[in-house]
């Protein structure tokens, strides 16, 4: 017989069961007909639930309130393992949920939708450009690759974090609609789209609403911060990097890979899948420098580079690495770390309210180092 809310509820606390068996056993609860506080129970449950995923890491670190209703979400969102869904289907499922946590932003400015020329891609690379209404009169750009894993993930969950950012900055934002992988023929399609729309809009800057003195940088979060890195070492000329809980060590080896391997949202699991579908069809993956930011011996081309990290990610040691790699080459280098968050919280800015409007300060306040009144 199904056990009810009470009894699972019960036995948890007690340390009677495991966070794996507690969540197993929820998932078979049944509740008693008739009782008032059925919809309390199951808000509950469904919190219960998100408190437990994150239960092994709660005594080292302070998690935040808005991971658990991150948690909770996913959960009522019935989000599966995309290694149980195959690739298309997990396309779908981290667009419908990416766009369920995200704000609707009343942009005041020009939103335009071009088509970028491109040397790897017949049809080009689509980007949305978005220009506030209060732009700077010679306004930094600043182009951004959204996450993913470089196999899933879409401009439009990003648009809402970057709109945000462009109206606060007042710089231009560009978002990048990149090819996804596996692509057989084309496995570094994603590094290629990323080094031919950036340099395209560096000979280009007043087709996006740019002067010729405006600075430009690159971005992204995630794997679009992977392909950030990776522009800066094949493009000369950047003016800045914002790479937010960026991808930039191919080996894996840092402890935080270890630490969250069975954390909520990316573990390692979730880690395997990504890198069984991109980056371990790139040859010498772990050896080249476009690849692996970690094997670059010329870090001391880097532009002046800001990192925003998530506390509680298992990508964290690997963007600390490569924060001292570049500042050890001689690179300017802020490095601001986001207390109490998982991976993949920067674009979610309907769920992290608090944590992406802190995040968007840093970057705000950095790209307005980059902009001129005349």
């Amino acid at each position: 017989m199904p056990p009810t809310v009470a009894d699972v509820v019960f036995l948890y606390p007690l340390k009677l069961m495991s966070p794996q068996d507690f969540l197993r056993e929820l998932q078979r609860c049944v509740f008693i007909p008739g009782r008032e506080d059925s919809d309390f129970q199951l808000l509950f449950l469904i919190m219960e639930q998100a408190k437990a995923l994150w239960a092994p890491f709660a005594g080292k670190y302070s998690i935040h309130e808005e991971t658990y209703q991150f948690a909770k979400k996913s959960t009522e969102l019935d989000n599966k393992p995309y290694s149980e869904i195959g690739v298309e289907i997990a396309r779908q499922q981290a667009l419908a949920s990416g766009l369920a946590m995200c704000k609707e932003v009343n942009f005041s400015g020009q939103e335009t939708e071009i088509v970028v020329p491109s040397p790897y891609n017949t049809e080009g690379i689509p980007i949305s450009i978005y220009k506030p209404q209060n732009c700077a009169e010679v306004p930094a750009i600043w182009i951004y690759f959204h996450g993913g894993g470089l196999v899933i993930g879409s401009r439009r969950t990003v648009e809402s974090a970057l709109k945000t950012i462009a109206t606060g900055a007042g710089a231009i934002v560009i978002n990048v609609e990149y090819r996804l992988l596996p692509i057989a023929h084309a496995p570094c399609a994603p590094l290629d789209d990323g080094v031919a729309v950036t340099r395209w809009i560096m000979d280009n800057k007043s087709a996006v609403g740019g002067k010729e003195r405006s600075a430009v940088g690159v971005g992204g979060d995630s794997a679009g911060g992977h392909i950030s890195a990776s522009i800066t070492n094949e493009v000369a000329g950047l003016d800045f990097q914002v790479l937010v809980y960026p991808m930039t060590d191919t080996s894996r080896k840092q402890a935080s890979f270890q630490e969250f391997e069975n954390a909520p949202v990316l573990g390692k699991g979730s880690i395997d899948w990504f890198f069984d579908n991109s980056i371990k069809l790139m040859p010498h993956y772990l050896t080249d420098p476009r690849i692996n930011p970690m094997a670059r011996t010329t870090a001391e081309l880097s532009p002046a580079a800001l990192f925003i990290l998530a506390e509680m990610d298992p990508l964290v040691g690997a963007g600390l690495d490569y924060a001292q790699k570049l500042r050890h080459a001689g690179v300017s280098v802020q490095c601001e770390i986001i207390k109490g968050v998982p991976h993949a919280f920067f674009p979610f800015d309907a769920v992290f309210i608090e944590k992406t409007s802190e995040a968007y300060a840093h970057v705000i306040k950095f790209l307005n180092q980059f902009q001129h009144s005349k």
